[in-house]
């Protein structure tokens, strides 16, 4: 049976279907079983498909029927109308219910014209191979988004006066106080935020020390060389017990002197730069890595199919490694992140993930919860590639975070 859930947030449990709207979940149909995307109330219910998803990413109006367009372009015209009104009215959408600002007319309009689209959605296109993959992100991605964040407003206006710092500290002031993620961001599944929330994967690292823990602490988890060590991984050669940078000063640069130097010759070399690497060093690295190797096995002159099977098309042979371990890395980040998840979710006393920062975790600790850990490190060191060396910081605010190791 066809649904549509009436708000995302956790604490804003409602659905449509079957003509009705319906707030509680004992009184939902055992029947539900496909609706548009996920909301937080829906994860205990194993069976339900999810149109969104389907898309991976692709433009929704890419997928609408010609003979029902005009009347999700109207649907669309009238929320957006009200979300300006919402906003106009300083009425704050993350502390309310959507459905308690909108009238219930409007609701079922809107449920109606998704219902047919997610209905089209789910007969005429397949469903995606990394569909389940897909699902469990999308939970814990909304899980975070649900959280409001903790911000010293105070220390943040105090900003305003820089002049490098103010454009971001008023769009901070203005946004959603919470991050919301979108997982089909990019080409290679790295994470983007959405336009008007929590700016956390472009923030200036001086307005680090306005986020606060809504816990006791933040523990910060961080892939030691995650891009240089996801490519070791797919040669399946050892992972290094040391900095990956020095590895590279020991076994390939020889005749460079320090990390900062070998760190530059990789990364030229990964991204296909000349010129701050020399022809020799580029040729080491070229052998030691195997560049033809993996894209003769990885890309077929225009797709790349990476190990988690994602396909990134109409790649260039200048790209194609670089998609390859970028995309792969972004999906093992994910990987690891889930199984950090749901050990917190179901045996933490309240710590939780707090945000996914490129290749690093960020978790909001209770301090009951520090017998954890040292399982949550080694859920996030223990890879499909090997064992990969973390970095681990801690500190109470996100811009007072200093490394530390578990006695």
């Amino acid at each position: 049976m066809l649904f549509q859930t009436l708000d995302d947030k956790s604490e804003c449990v409602g659905v449509y279907t079957d003509k009705r709207i319906i707030f509680d979940p004992k009184e939902f149909p055992d029947s539900i079983s496909r609706t548009w995307d996920v909301a937080p109330y829906l994860r205990k219910m194993p069976d339900i498909e999810y149109a969104s998803l389907y898309l991976e990413g692709q433009n929704i109006d890419e997928h609408i029927p010609e003979y029902f367009k005009d009347d999700w372009v109207d649907v669309c015209k009238k929320i957006g109308a009200f979300k300006r009104s919402l906003t106009t009215s300083c009425i704050d959408t993350t502390e309310n219910c959507f459905f308690d600002l909108v009238p219930q007319r409007f609701l079922i309009e809107y449920c109606e014209v998704k219902n047919r689209i997610t209905d089209h959605v789910l007969k005429t296109i397949k469903r995606p191979n990394r569909y389940e993959f897909y699902k469990q992100v999308a939970f814990m991605l909304r899980d975070i988004s649900d959280r409001r964040l903790v911000l010293d407003r105070t220390l943040l206006k105090s900003y305003l006066g820089d002049k490098k710092l103010h454009n971001q500290s008023k769009s901070i002031l203005e946004c959603a106080p919470c991050v919301k993620y979108n997982q089909f961001g990019t080409k290679t599944g790295r994470l983007t935020t959405k336009p008007n929330t929590f700016p956390i994967l472009t923030l200036n690292k001086s307005l680090r020390g306005v986020v606060q823990p809504s816990n006791d602490y933040f523990v910060e988890l961080d892939f030691n060389g995650a891009e240089v060590r996801t490519l070791l991984g797919i040669l399946k050669k050892p992972q290094p017990t040391t900095d990956v940078h020095d590895f590279h000063l020991k076994n390939i640069f020889r005749s460079l002197t320090t990390r900062s130097e070998a760190k530059t010759s990789f990364f030229a070399w990964l991204y296909g730069s000349s010129q701050a690497t020399s022809a020799g060093e580029m040729k080491e690295l070229a052998a030691f890595y195997e560049k033809e190797k993996l894209l003769d096995k990885y890309w077929d002159g225009s797709t790349v199919v990476t190990p988690y099977k994602k396909r990134i098309e109409n790649v260039s042979r200048h790209h194609a490694l670089n998609y390859l371990i970028q995309s792969t890395a972004a999906d093992l980040m994910l990987k690891q992140a889930l199984k950090m998840d749901y050990l917190l979710r179901t045996r933490s006393r309240g710590s939780q993930i707090a945000f996914l920062i490129h290749d690093a975790v960020v978790i909001d600790m209770k301090k009951e919860d520090a017998p954890l850990l040292n399982l949550l490190l080694s859920l996030m060191r223990s890879t499909n590639f090997g064992n990969f060396e973390i970095n681990m910081k801690k500190g109470t605010t996100l811009g007072s975070m200093r490394e530390f190791e578990l006695v």
